[in-house]
């Protein structure tokens, strides 16, 4: 009994965290994914599926794929940010 009352203690801390700083980031995601959307790419959470999926061995981009979008999102989003 103590012991599962410590796992769904953790597990609720665990959850409310989660969901405090997806809370703190909504806006920020939204923005990410209007810039993805508006430079063709295909959403974040699309992206990291075909990730997970190419790197347990199914075809995907893989991970070269992915840090090169990444690292354009970011060189993009620092230029926006800079005008």
């Amino acid at each position: 009994m103590d012991r599962g009352l410590i796992a769904g203690a953790i597990g609720f801390a665990v959850a409310f965290g989660a969901e405090r700083l997806y809370a703190s980031m909504a806006k920020d995601i939204a923005r990410y994914e209007s810039m993805r959307e508006m430079s063709g790419q295909k959403p974040i959470l699309k992206e990291l599926l075909g990730f997970v999926i190419g790197a347990t061995g199914a075809s995907g981009e893989g991970a070269t794929g992915l840090i090169a979008g990444l690292t354009n999102d970011v060189v993009r989003y620092a230029r926006m940010r800079g005008m």
